[in-house]
């Protein structure tokens, strides 16, 4: 008995369309919630990069009894102002200016990359022998070092090059800034408003002494992220301490304020804010003293934020500001 072949059923063309437009829905309504769960991934690592660096400016302040300097060594103008001030001063005279990330390198088990640099003879630069200089902005002897990018100074939502390779060599940047205080461009070069005696944590040459920190750990900012490159191509190297725009940042700016924007200095024709800021949506992480990591958000008030950068103000008691917590 012959049987009739069977007929296959198939899509028809409109079937197909709308399983296309169904799966395209799908992608839709999941990429966003995708994307905010490694959003919230990469925070949760920054927050815990941002807590190893305040453990280890704590290490550091516990062997050696003072904070590491937001910048060693300064330039002569400092010195002497600072002197005429009646403010501690230090020897200028190799014009160093590392930045205190370089000073935490030990402690954050890092010695063969601390024990590589050339400290004798200046670290960037050394004006009473400018043999050493040649065309490098840095020593010929340091030229790895500044070259090399340190994981835990780069906080994983930021999406720049690690390495800057500009007309002088490569130049290894980082995600992170210390806190100088409250004044920023609106001081310029100011060597004391600004350098030498500023209200943060994280000056010119200047050990600070855990007595001198009367706003409490848990109120006054030590390390906030920063992103902002103002179009310089060597703005936010780890390893430099150039106020406004390495790894020296101020709260005079709001967080996240633009390029180009705000409060600004103008120096070599770029100009800069000093702003700390992040590429988190929404606001910034900054770690405090007593090593918790918040989130601030861009509403915070100007005058909450600003005092939340000062080490002896007395300013923030009974204050409550706009954060939310830090991923966990």
């Amino acid at each position: 008995m012959n049987r009739a072949p069977s007929r296959r059923e198939a899509f028809t063309l409109v079937e197909l369309l709308v399983v296309i437009v169904i799966i395209g829905i799908l992608v839709a309504l999941l990429l966003p919630a995708v994307q905010a769960a490694r959003e919230v991934a990469r925070r949760t690592q920054c927050t815990n990069q941002l807590k190893q660096i305040v453990l280890a400016i704590d290490l550091y302040e516990s062997s050696r009894k003072h904070y590491p300097r937001g910048r060693v060594g300064c330039d002569p103008g400092t010195q002497s102002a600072s002197a005429k001030a009646g403010l501690p001063t230090a020897n200028c005279e190799l014009n160093k200016s590392y930045s205190g990330f370089v000073e935490i390198l030990p402690q954050l088990e890092l010695t063969a990359l601390y024990d590589s640099i050339d400290f004798e003879n200046g670290f960037w630069h050394n004006p009473g022998r400018p043999e050493l200089l040649g065309e490098d902005t840095h020593l010929p002897a340091n030229r790895t070092a500044v070259a090399t990018p340190v994981v835990t100074y780069n906080c994983p939502s930021d999406f720049r090059p690690s390495v800057v390779d500009w007309s002088k060599g490569p130049e290894a940047v980082g995600s992170y800034a210390l806190c100088m205080g409250t004044t920023g461009p609106s001081g310029g070069l100011d060597p004391i408003a600004v350098k030498a005696d500023n209200t943060g944590m994280f000056l010119y040459a200047r050990k600070i002494k855990r007595r001198q920190v009367t706003d409490g750990m848990s109120r006054t900012l030590y390390v906030g992220e920063t992103i902002d490159g103002h179009l310089k191509p060597t703005s936010n190297r780890w390893t430099a301490a150039a106020r406004h725009q390495d790894s020296l940042r101020s709260t005079e700016n709001p967080l996240n304020t633009p390029t180009g924007y705000g409060i600004l200095y103008e120096e070599y024709g770029y100009k800069t804010n000093g702003s700390f800021a992040s590429r988190h949506p929404g606001g910034g992480s900054f770690a405090f003293g007593d090593g918790h990591v918040e989130f601030l958000v861009d509403e915070i008030d100007i005058w909450t934020y600003r005092t939340l950068s000062t080490r002896a103000n007395g300013d923030l008691e009974g204050v409550v500001y706009d954060s939310t917590p830090a991923p966990r």
